[in-house]
């Protein structure tokens, strides 16, 4: 598996899925998971995308089979995701890549296309919230002081798993799918897991949503609890030019839930954007 050396002492890991025809050039598509997952995560994806594209899964500092973290405070913040994901494509191409992002990949997303525009062709964001409002820091805390409290308390598998039921998979999925979902985010290292969860709990795009030029897909939970309608009006005042459409649930992981539908949408506009 590939890794990429972000400093002298920690390398982020990356995994490479290339079905595209040899004699093709296909761009990069990078699909960046968020807060406490892995690329893993996308494997629903791959067979939709990695025929068109060479699509890259990064695993962010810390998470997934990127190096361990000695000192997640002072080693992961959004301003290093943001560098390690600028360093990464340049390593990969001098060509301008697609980029999609899920939750907190898509503020990595948007980050990425205002902060350096000259590295993304074009950019799909997927339940990417603008900012994470205080009625879901409320839910998130179970009823403990904070989110960060509960994790800490409660034990990162059953903070997970309540946290789960509660906003990211609806009541008819399947059981397994959760059960998989809480295994693999469990495999975190809970202070690593606690810190990404402190940036995404305090991180917002809002000032970057203007910087952003490229051709923009965002797709949101229709009635979403974490992109609710405030966010998603938001989102269309300061990006006036994105395609904006709706996924049929009201639970977050729809990259997860409506990964054919989704992925499809990301493609098809992918292409389209040329």
């Amino acid at each position: 598996m590939p890794y990429f050396p972000v400093s002298p002492e920690l390398r982020i890991h990356y995994r490479v899925d290339d079905f595209t025809d040899p004699w093709l050039d296909r761009p990069y598509l990078i699909l960046q998971h968020g807060n406490g997952r892995s690329g893993n995560f996308w494997y629903r994806w791959i067979p939709r995308l990695a025929t068109h594209f060479k699509v890259v899964r990064p695993d962010m500092r810390g998470v997934g089979r990127s190096d361990p973290v000695d000192d997640p405070e002072s080693q992961i913040s959004i301003e290093a995701c943001v560098a390690d994901l600028a360093g990464l494509i340049d390593s990969l191409t001098d060509r301008p890549v697609y980029f999609c992002g899920e939750s907190m990949g898509g503020i990595l997303g948007i980050l990425m296309a205002s902060l350096h525009p000259e590295k993304i062709r074009a950019l799909a964001l997927v339940a990417t919230p603008a900012f994470i409002n205080d009625s879901m820091k409320t839910r998130y805390a179970l009823g403990h002081g904070s989110r960060l409290d509960a994790m800490r308390k409660m034990g990162i598998r059953q903070w997970v798993r309540e946290t789960s039921i509660l906003t990211r998979f609806p009541p008819d999925s399947d059981p397994r799918l959760l059960d998989w979902y809480v295994d693999e985010f469990a495999k975190g290292t809970p202070e690593v897991l606690v810190r990404y969860s402190d940036l995404v709990s305090s991180a917002s795009a809002v000032d970057h949503l203007g910087g952003i030029r490229c051709p923009v897909l965002s797709l949101f939970p229709k009635n979403g609890q974490i992109t609710d309608d405030a966010q998603v009006r938001l989102f269309r005042e300061h990006v006036p030019h994105a395609d904006v459409r709706y996924v049929d649930s009201e639970y977050h992981m729809i990259h997860l839930t409506h990964a054919q539908e989704c992925a499809g949408a990301v493609r098809d506009f992918f292409l389209a954007a040329g």
